[in-house]
């Protein structure tokens, strides 16, 4: 009989252990879960902070002066470059094609570059036009566009490169000749480097031009360009490799002839660059660099 009371409260203590068990330890694994989960720092996987959408970096890119566009694509504000699409541009390839001739129709005109691009027949290009994005490194939320344009006369004598903004400001610019004579009677004038510039693709106003100074107007504001020979200490600084960031399978070159620009508008900042160039038997180079 005492034997069986014994076996009956084992068996009462029993389903009561099994009974609370069955109601504790659920909630104390969770709870311990939770706190685990919690405390636990681990890393976020890449999915989830890809960086803002395509929809917010064009907003927040409408809000970019011009000035930034050009810092962003020259480094001077740290970004990273890559191929984009066209429906990023604010213009199509068409559109920068027909900026980009006028603009070298111009350069020529002020004997900065040796030949124009306009059609003929004996004077017809081939011609590509691939856009490139500039995005700031920090946010990953601003970015400017510029194009990597090139000419191929028809009967493969003459080759052109261009990277020019969406502005219209010529960044680089590479002809190459098989005709060693094209070359043979152009003396490139360096003075004129300002007009590499074209301020936000305006039609503009020139209040004053010199060799060393250009003041122009628009929108009720003024710009100026003021253009010197850079020092010695300043092309033995200048490091031409620098374009390899936003200009792809660029080729460092050693420069001529290197050109101090300082552009200003209004009341802000100037903005201080280096006009190198380069002229051989075959090739000419204009390259446009941020002063550090």
């Amino acid at each position: 009989m005492k034997l069986q009371r014994i076996k009956n409260i084992t068996l009462i203590v029993l389903a009561i252990l099994i009974t609370g068990g069955s109601i504790w330890l659920p909630g104390y694994l969770m709870k311990k879960n939770n706190n685990e989960m919690l405390s636990d720092i681990k890393e976020v996987p890449a999915e989830y902070y890809s960086g803002p959408s395509e929809a917010i970096i064009k907003n927040a890119s409408k809000q970019l002066t011009y000035e930034q566009c050009l810092q962003l694509i020259l480094g001077s504000w740290e970004s990273t470059t890559s191929e984009t699409s066209e429906e990023f541009c604010n213009i199509n390839e068409f559109g920068i094609k027909t900026i980009l001739t006028t603009r070298v129709e111009d350069l020529y005109a002020k004997h900065i570059y040796p030949v124009t691009l306009s059609s003929g027949i004996d004077k017809w290009y081939s011609w590509s036009a691939t856009p490139y994005r500039a995005i700031d490194t920090t946010f990953k939320t601003y970015a400017a566009i510029y194009w990597d344009i090139r000419f191929f006369k028809y009967d493969g004598s003459e080759k052109h490169r261009f990277i020019v903004s969406e502005s219209g400001d010529i960044l680089y610019a590479e002809g190459r000749f098989d005709d060693r004579a094209v070359l043979g009677n152009f003396t490139p004038k360096t003075s004129n480097s300002s007009y590499l510039f074209y301020y936000y693709g305006e039609y503009l106003n020139t209040i004053r031009s010199t060799d060393n100074l250009r003041i122009i107007n628009h929108n009720s504001e003024t710009t100026s360009y003021r253009t010197s020979t850079a020092t010695d200490a300043e092309k033995e600084k200048l490091d031409t490799a620098a374009a390899s960031s936003f200009i792809d399978d660029f080729q460092a070159f050693s420069p001529d002839n290197v050109f101090f620009i300082s552009q200003a508008t209004g009341n802000a900042k100037p903005m201080d660059f280096y006009a190198s160039y380069q002229k051989t038997d075959h090739s000419y180079k204009i390259l446009l660099l941020p002063k550090d």
